[in-house]
């Protein structure tokens, strides 16, 4: 938007990246950084404040607008608030309530003015039910350098580690893809492992979770692209990492795991029958996916070897990704949302 409109002045909740991009952060990002149910539980008094934090500040300062992305249970009550308050209120990233038994969509038919979508089957199914949808294309395919990727060729022994972006999430994973991948050095000795390192999980805590013993490098957060499109496969934490896999052409084995009261609840709320986005846009399993008690190192390491042992199979798998890369498409989304919200 700044590029298109330099004047513009553009402020709310972030971090480092949006302070880069030019925005002002009014409130950090930090605030809504949550690891687990219990964690959430306990900070419901803090989420209360800061979204009435929020609400005083566009009293006291209106916005013209106010762009939500994705994080519906934070999101959709500030929506309504500032509808509320008679500010134009877009989704960009709309909120995945055709994955979740959840409320919100009320909220969106009626408090918000367009809801910009990242998938292609998003906008019949928010149309359908009652709301403004606009298709803009997945922001991953601006931020990903695909053209510059597609020119690397792939190294047959290496394997890409993914643990995930949330401390917690890589105290449950990294452990397991350890002992997986020390299962995959015992028939593959050639093997060689990358670890991509996510903003905010510093060296040493990931290191705390991986043997000393077994040879790794830590790739840090401006070079995962090419980590993924070097690695013959990549074992990866279900999130955005593995939309990212899958649109560089990298087969990909997806684990997650949760404490379990969160499982218990994320399993009575589910409704689609993937967690991972490249299964839930093609429709079928592309990527396998071991959840909650099938992440084992067991499972993943006897997967991957045996996509080592394959090539064919893998070069095939690259083949699908490359169909599934040009459904995701086309690239230029961020530039069309910006299009969006600033021709209102």
């Amino acid at each position: 938007m700044l590029r298109q409109r330099p004047a513009l002045e553009i402020g709310g909740l972030g971090g480092p990246m949006l302070a880069r991009a030019g925005a002002s952060v009014h409130f950090p990002m930090s605030r809504i950084c949550f690891s687990g149910f219990l964690h959430v539980l306990r900070a419901i008094p803090d989420i209360v404040r800061l979204r009435r934090e929020i609400t005083a500040h566009w009293m006291r300062d209106r916005p013209d607008a106010v762009v939500m992305v994705d994080c519906p249970d934070f999101n959709l009550p500030l929506a309504k608030a500032a509808h509320a308050q008679g500010i134009p209120v877009y989704y960009f990233m709309a909120p995945q309530l055709w994955a979740w038994r959840q409320g919100g969509i009320d909220i969106l038919r009626e408090h918000v003015r367009t809801v910009i979508c990242g998938l292609p089957f998003e906008p019949d199914y928010f149309r359908d039910r009652g709301c403004r949808a606009e298709y803009a294309g997945h922001p991953l395919h601006d931020i990903i350098p695909l053209e510059r990727l597609d020119r690397q060729a792939p190294e047959h022994n290496r394997v890409g580690l993914m643990p995930g972006s949330r401390r917690k999430e890589v105290a449950f994973l990294l452990p397991v893809f350890a002992e997986a991948a020390a299962m995959i050095r015992r028939q593959h000795p050639g093997v060689v492992f990358s670890i991509a390192r996510a903003p905010g999980i510093d060296r040493a805590f990931l290191l705390k979770y991986w043997p000393p013993g077994l040879a790794a490098r830590v790739v840090e957060p401006q070079e995962r692209f090419r980590m993924i499109r070097s690695a013959s496969l990549v074992l990866a934490a279900s999130g955005t990492a593995t939309l990212e896999t899958a649109l560089i052409g990298t087969p990909t084995i997806v684990a997650y795991k949760l404490d379990r009261p969160a499982a218990f609840l994320l399993r009575q709320r589910a409704l689609s029958r993937f967690i991972c986005l490249a299964n839930i846009v093609s429709g079928q399993e592309i990527f396998p996916e071991y959840l909650q008690e099938r992440a084992t190192a067991e499972n993943l390491g006897r997967h991957a070897a045996a996509w080592l042992h394959a090539p064919a199979a893998l070069r095939g798998l690259r083949v699908r990704l490359g169909e599934l890369r040009h459904a995701v498409g086309p690239a230029g989304g961020m530039r069309a949302a910006a299009r969006t919200i600033l021709a209102h």
